[in-house]
């Protein structure tokens, strides 16, 4: 009886190791060699549903660095995609890297600012390339990322992950691969026509309805050095918080920029004392 037991034993133990291995972690591995995983509810709900009176205090005002409000175009054809339901929307486009410290800066106010006209979910964990500028900045993925609205389109693009290539090689693992069309997109509009100072080319670009251009990041990652991603994601309730104001500010720029291609729709978003402040500096109404 006691040599039975001893292999239940063992079985349990067995089993139970199993499950921990199987069950234990959310982690799914993506294209690439990539781990993601998926970010918390709590953190997720700190970046999606920041109060409005956040927003509407901070307004487009940062104290630490400047914020740059996206490039408006014209004379361009409309940019929609098809919703989840077959409906032809406004487009938000976004193309960037998860080894790149622009982009991990970025994500936070676009993640906070599309939130605002839906559902978002899928966010995942990432941070910048430990060997790039700003090293390991703390941010959010967009890799599998998705947002239910009615009133635009969202989609993302994360062409790398930040896990270097092997046998010494220069550059990073792919992750996703962009469509002709929305290849098409940055081989047009990430150019010098559009940002003759020298910031064309540059990742993260995103383009809201082909009416409102960005190419790189809206603020400087160095307001998010030394800080974890809880830390910044759970200082986005205050608005006297330098990382935040950062974050608030362009978040309520791209904000302005969606109401503009949405129609002012909704309007219990795009009225809003901080949207209307970006929209005031950006010399836009809607």
């Amino acid at each position: 009886m006691l040599t039975w037991g001893a292999v239940g034993l063992v079985i349990v133990i067995v089993i139970a190791l199993v499950l921990y291995s199987v069950l234990g972690t959310s982690k799914t591995t993506a294209s690439g060699g990539n781990t993601y995983e998926p970010a918390p509810t709590a953190l997720a709900n700190n970046i999606t549903k920041i109060p409005l009176s956040v927003y509407n205090t901070v307004g487009v005002t940062s104290s630490v660095v400047p914020v740059t409000p996206p490039t408006a175009v014209s004379g361009q054809p409309a940019l929609t995609f098809t919703s989840a339901s077959g409906t032809p929307l406004p487009g938000y486009f976004y193309f960037g890297a998860e080894y790149c410290p622009f982009c991990a800066a970025e994500r936070w106010a676009v993640a906070a600012a599309i939130s605002r006209f839906g559902t978002l979910t899928g966010l995942g964990l990432t941070s910048s390339s430990a060997t790039d500028v700003y090293p390991n900045t703390q941010s959010v993925t967009f890799a599998k990322a998705s947002l239910d609205s009615q009133y635009f389109a969202f989609r993302a693009v994360e062409r790398y992950t930040n896990i270097p290539l092997a046998n010494g090689q220069s550059g990073f693992t792919s992750l996703q691969v962009p469509t002709a069309a929305e290849s098409a997109l940055v081989s047009k509009y990430d150019t010098a026509q559009y940002f003759p100072g020298g910031s064309a080319g540059s990742i993260p670009f995103t383009n809201v309805g082909n009416q409102f251009l960005s190419s790189g990041a809206s603020f400087s990652p160095s307001i998010l050095a030394g800080l974890t991603r809880d830390q910044i994601a759970s200082g986005l309730s205050d608005p006297t918080n330098p990382a935040t104001q950062a974050i608030v500010a362009t978040a309520n720029y791209i904000t302005a920029s969606i109401c503009k291609v949405t129609g002012g729709q909704p309007g219990s978003v795009c009225t809003t004392k901080g949207v209307q402040a970006a929209a005031t500096a950006m010399k836009i109404s809607f």
